[in-house]
């Protein structure tokens, strides 16, 4: 069966934005950039080093996700570095933990971009954490490149420093439910997810794809949360045939748990960190059969490029990748493209940079294309599927046509 894809919006409105320091007005109507001076340099740049940083959960329950798109990006910087870096300098990436709280990553951002003076924010993982930043980075005129955090209010014309490399929440779920009512059909289902944006957007795509064709449950959550009896109680309460979630891993481990001490065992379905190989060497067998987002190319792939990845980076640290390394490692490479197209290396010229992106292929996410008034880069997600102890593609991740 092909998997159908939701289109990203209709081309965004114009906007003209003041330019930052590193250059005058923006060009015409419907220009987002802040002006390029190819003799400027910015922050975070000597004769040697380019400074990049991020904030992401190294500790608490989304410190999987943190810490394996920590060491994803470390490789793919050790590598080019080794290489001779980029325009003649080393890049040096500095990852601050914000233990996947809002308020601790704006602290965290502010440090990175006004004490250690980073050039520009390099990826990022978690959604509240990082639009707990966005306001600052808007303010400042940092660009950030590809963090994950796919919130329906990034990749748009409001926030026109952010250049996302994934699809939103609303999507993702909206094609996971239209999978699922097209395999089956189920008269309930539930979603349990990390209350705020988070949750709001993946309940907004299941309504979108459910409509009038079935009942819909919604539990919202915080974080870390330590006894999820209550919630597992009210799930089968209600007799969900699914349950899907968007938790961190270590909160889905913690739910699914709890949902087979009390016998509820639900078919289930799941965002894209469910698919990482740590989350299924450790609640697999409770998540048999689980149906996963796909937002990269499965590391059993026959493109050339995973391949070469899985080379590179077992080459870097002594192991095999996973899927959050992968999704590190993707980052920093659109980052360190980025800095080799700049004219100069100041902000303003590494905005320009990235809206020259068109169908950039990594193998790794779907082809990225960025311009003056898109900041979405993709469009598409697969479907992966949990058995015994590996996730089984079911479609791979495909990219529409822009």
């Amino acid at each position: 069966m092909r998997l159908k894809k939701v289109q990203i919006g209709a081309v965004l409105a114009g906007l003209s934005l003041l330019a930052s320091g590193c250059g005058g007005v923006a060009g015409g109507s419907g220009s987002s950039a802040i002006g390029c001076d190819p003799k400027e340099t910015g922050p975070g740049v000597t004769d040697s080093e380019i400074r990049v940083g991020t904030t992401m959960p190294l500790s608490g329950s989304g410190a999987a996700g943190g810490i394996g798109t920590k060491e994803g990006q470390e490789a793919f910087y050790a590598k080019l570095n080794a290489e001779g870096g980029v325009q003649g300098r080393k890049i040096k990436p500095i990852v601050l933990d914000d233990a996947y709280d809002p308020s601790t990553a704006q602290k965290q951002m502010r440090q990175l971009v006004e004490k250690e003076e980073i050039l520009v924010v390099s990826g990022g993982e978690g959604t509240p954490n990082f639009l707990g930043a966005v306001p600052y980075l808007n303010r400042k005129k940092v660009p950030a490149i590809a963090p994950y955090a796919p919130s329906d209010q990034l990749g748009g014309d409001k926030n026109p420093y952010v250049f996302m490399a994934t699809v939103d929440y609303i999507q993702e779920f909206e094609i996971l439910t239209n999978y699922v009512l097209e395999q089956d059909s189920p008269k309930k289902i539930a979603l349990v997810g990390v209350a705020g944006n988070v949750g709001d957007n993946a309940k907004l795509g299941m309504e979108k794809a459910l409509k009038d064709k079935g009942e819909l449950l919604y539990v919202p959550e915080t974080p870390g949360t330590t006894d999820f009896t209550p919630i597992a109680t009210q799930l089968k309460k209600f007799d969900a045939e699914y349950v899907f979630l968007i938790l961190t891993n270590a909160d889905t481990g913690g739910l699914l748990q709890a949902m087979d001490r009390i016998g509820y065992t639900p078919k289930t379905g799941a965002w894209a960190g469910m698919s990482d190989d740590t989350y299924i060497k450790e609640f697999g067998a409770l998540s048999q059969n689980m149906l996963v987002a796909l937002e990269t190319s499965s590391l059993k792939s026959d493109n050339a490029q995973v391949k070469k990845f899985i080379t590179d980076f077992t080459a870097q640290t002594g192991k095999a990748p996973s899927k959050f390394n992968q999704l590190g490692w993707v980052q920093a490479q659109l980052t360190a493209e980025a800095l080799k197209r700049a004219e100069g290396l100041s902000r303003g010229c590494v905005v320009e940079a990235l809206e020259s992106f068109e169908n950039f292929e990594t193998g790794i996410v779907p082809p990225v294309t960025w311009g003056k008034n898109d900041r979405a880069g993709v469009d598409a997600v697969g479907i992966g599927q949990i058995k015994g102890d590996e996730l089984v593609v079911v479609e791979e991740t495909q990219s529409l046509q822009k």
